[in-house]
């Protein structure tokens, strides 16, 4: 199986949860290695987006010494971007339901995140 076909059944696997409305692996630097967002969706960006969040968040982190960070949620009126790191050069980004299982969710987060960065380094 290539690292591509690894990648699509990751994702597919996550969205598989019925909270999760689309997901993504990014770069850091914002550019989409792998997409499963909805079509009416802007992944170019949400790409930059997620990168920039995640960058400032980690950023945040370290400058307050609180450790390393875990995870960026925004929440709107009509549902939640989360994003975690997947490995030194990705992120895990996801569209979840304003009333989803968060704990489920970040389980299952954490879970793609960490094959993600098997599989990309």
């Amino acid at each position: 199986m290539s690292k591509e076909e690894e990648l699509k059944k990751i994702l597919e696997e996550f969205e598989s949860l019925s909270d999760v409305v689309g997901s993504a692996i990014v770069r850091r630097d914002g550019l989409i290695i792998l997409s499963g967002l909805p079509t009416n969706v802007n992944g170019k960006g949400v790409a930059a987006m997620a990168a920039a969040i995640v960058g400032t968040g980690e950023t945040a982190s370290k400058e307050l010494n609180m450790g390393k960070l875990r995870q960026v949620i925004v929440e709107s009126e009509m549902g939640k971007l989360v994003s975690i790191g997947a490995g030194e050069t990705s992120i895990l980004t996801a569209l979840v339901r304003e009333n989803a299982n968060m704990g489920l969710v970040l389980l299952e987060m954490e879970k793609a995140a960490k094959k993600i960065s098997r599989i990309l380094g």
